[in-house]
């Protein structure tokens, strides 16, 4: 399974392949107020065309990081016709793995604030 992570919501954007459950490639980019242009570059440099899943951390982070991230996943995962699932905080595989199998996949629909200026990606009705 490949599977395309990708995490928008820090200073640092972060892209990366697992492929069965293990990280094989990450890039990153700390091009700040630049992942809009960044994050489709970065996911060519995956060397994958076709993923099996994606994953994108939700949250907290910048309302622009969040939906730079948000957008591009669900760009993929309907493009692809694949699922898509929300991570907590950070990049973490177990945890994607863990809500595919389990089918606890989203269609996530509002952002909303957090605290701070940071904001959350909602995916609960």
């Amino acid at each position: 399974m490949n599977l395309l992570l990708i995490d928008s919501t820090k200073t640092q954007l972060v892209v990366a392949l697992a492929v069965d459950g293990k990280i094989t490639v990450t890039k990153t980019c700390d091009e700040q107020r630049q992942h809009d242009k960044n994050i489709n570059p970065l996911i060519r440099e995956l060397g994958v065309k076709k993923f099996d899943a994606v994953a994108v951390v939700a949250g907290p982070g910048s309302w622009t990081g969040i939906r730079v991230g948000l957008a591009v996943a669900k760009a993929f995962a309907y493009a692809q016709k694949i699922p898509l699932v929300a991570l907590e905080n950070e990049i973490n595989v177990d945890e994607a793995m863990r809500k595919l199998q389990s089918g606890d996949t989203v269609s996530p629909f509002a952002i909303k604030p957090l605290y701070n200026g940071e904001f959350v990606v909602h995916t609960k009705a």
